[in-house]
């Protein structure tokens, strides 16, 4: 369905038309497939709507809008001329949870310059999706909000997902729910050195906690009530942390004339306990692997199948390695389709 104007013997050349294509059959171009993607075509079909017009300054305006419903790859083809770029995972990126891929092509430039090319300004614009595929394939699954998914950050020393840890999880889940031929890797990590003082806090906080879940529970409370105590009021806080210091032994605790352990500043307790926590390669190494665990968990919370998703081995960070100045504690996710 072609509707418009065309004067191609106009100087300059006129044109102003409209082109409609619908379920175009694209098994048909499975040899082309096969040598420039890499892959034959097993099926799908092919629609667009385009409009061209060229003003009279020799300037193009184009639209093009193509709808690739249900495309599927075959086997693998070994051409020369395949590109290397991730066809397979750009294309599930692409594709919704009805299998269509929805794609607007726009053109511009000037049928003057001798270096204008339709063709090649559509095969750039189709590169360009393939290499952001392989070096932002989240940017592809966000449709190009901007958001970076494929981070979750966590509070240095701890494993916990946070609130905004959890929107970025929706987001998502909801992406992959929509795309059903991703999985999904999930690497947690850890900071071996950077993060060693926060951990020993994180720990002593967590102690506290226990201590007072212990006491709810033999004061009669309920046990999913002590199970969901996850802050301390100051007051108890305090209390607590002066019965911690004085049952722990310490080498190092301040004595009186007499060798008796004294009272001092409750920050000094807190110094001294935190400081006798012990930290090594397994600890970091399990805080990690807990990290990936929690973002693991929510995602399986929110629907999404076991089957699509990886748990990595954790990662800790040596000291001194680079960028380590703009690292924060996390968990990578990666894409793949197989």
């Amino acid at each position: 369905d072609i509707r418009g104007a065309l004067n191609p013997t106009a100087d300059p050349l006129a044109l102003d038309i409209q082109a409609k294509a619908t379920d175009l059959e694209l098994a048909p171009l499975s040899p082309y497939a096969g040598k420039y993607a890499g892959y034959a075509i097993e099926r799908g079909k092919l629609s667009m709507e385009v409009a061209y017009k060229i003003a009279p300054d020799g300037k193009l305006e184009a639209r093009n809008q193509v709808i690739l419903n249900q495309l599927t790859f075959g086997d693998k083809v070994e051409s020369p001329d395949a590109t290397k770029l991730p066809v397979l995972l750009a294309v599930a990126l692409l594709k919704d949870r009805n299998g269509v891929i929805d794609i607007n092509l726009p053109i511009s430039g000037s049928i003057n310059d001798p270096q204008f090319s339709v063709f090649g300004i559509v095969l750039k614009v189709i590169g360009n999706l393939l290499v952001k595929a392989l070096t932002a394939p989240f940017a592809l699954l966000a449709g190009g909000g901007g958001e970076d998914l494929s981070v979750v950050e966590f509070r240095p020393g701890t494993a916990s997902v946070s609130e905004a840890g959890r929107a970025a999880l929706d987001k998502v889940a909801k992406a992959l729910a929509d795309r059903e031929a991703l999985k999904m890797t999930v690497t947690g990590a850890a900071d071996a050195a950077g993060e060693r003082e926060a951990f020993q806090r994180a720990a002593l906080e967590a102690r506290l906690l226990a201590e007072r879940r212990r006491e709810m529970l033999r004061e009669g409370a309920a046990a999913a009530d002590a199970d969901a105590l996850a802050t301390l009021d100051a007051p108890t806080r305090a209390r607590l942390l002066k019965e911690v210091y004085r049952a722990t032994s310490l080498p190092n605790k301040p004595r009186n004339a007499i060798g008796l352990a004294r009272d001092i500043p409750a920050p000094e307790m807190e110094a001294l306990l935190v400081a006798a926590i012990p930290v090594g390669p397994d600890a970091m190494r399990e805080l990690a692997l807990q990290r990936g665990l929690a973002v693991r968990d929510a995602l399986l919370a929110k629907g999404l199948p076991g089957e699509r998703l990886f748990l990595a081995a954790p990662k800790l960070r040596a000291a001194g390695e680079e960028g380590a100045a703009s690292w924060t504690p996390r968990v990578q996710l990666s894409l793949s389709t197989k």
